[in-house]
């Protein structure tokens, strides 16, 4: 039997959801690769991230994914990653007719990274790129821990197009 939705729910996944996308941002700057596996990402990605980044779509596990963005991340001293302008489309619990809970969704955003060296000084003041793009997420609401009274939304397919890209000071 499906769940009914009410607007304490709903309010509930939309929170839910915006904090797992802000989490992978935070994470990606932090370098916590267990905790992105654990609270971002399904078991298994399907990412779609623009090729003038170096990339090509693909399936993968969180694991690896979680990985390759250490990788990504290792010749900058410091990065920071910002999600804004984040919509999520989940069906609106008010009105004459039942809706029912989903266990899906998809939501869109505009994200900017920023990514820095230290100078001699020591301090993180030389830019070695910035870029921005839009995001295109599809979530999954995972049952089993929810019934664990955990945050179920995990992202399982990420799409990005670079929007721009400054290579900074060298």
């Amino acid at each position: 039997m499906a769940e009914s939705y009410d607007v304490q729910t709903y309010l509930l996944d939309r929170a839910n959801i915006r904090d797992t996308v802000v989490r992978a941002m935070h994470l990606f700057d932090t370098g916590a690769t267990a905790e992105t596996i654990q609270s971002v990402y399904t078991s298994e990605i399907h990412l779609d991230y623009d090729q003038r980044l170096g990339f090509t779509p693909e399936v993968i596990s969180s694991e690896s994914w979680a990985q390759r963005l250490d990788q990504i991340h290792k010749p900058y001293d410091e990065t920071q990653h910002i999600i804004q302008n984040l919509l999520v489309a989940l069906p609106q619990p008010t009105g004459k007719h039942p809706v029912t809970r989903p266990d899906r969704c998809e939501a869109i955003a505009y994200a900017h990274g920023w990514f820095y060296n230290l100078d001699t000084d020591n301090r993180p003041r030389l830019m070695a790129r910035r870029q921005g793009g839009k995001h295109w997420l599809e979530l999954l609401r995972l049952k089993d821990l929810e019934e664990n009274g955990e945050n179920p939304w995990r992202i399982h397919k990420q799409e990005v197009r670079l929007s721009w890209q400054d290579m900074g000071t060298h």
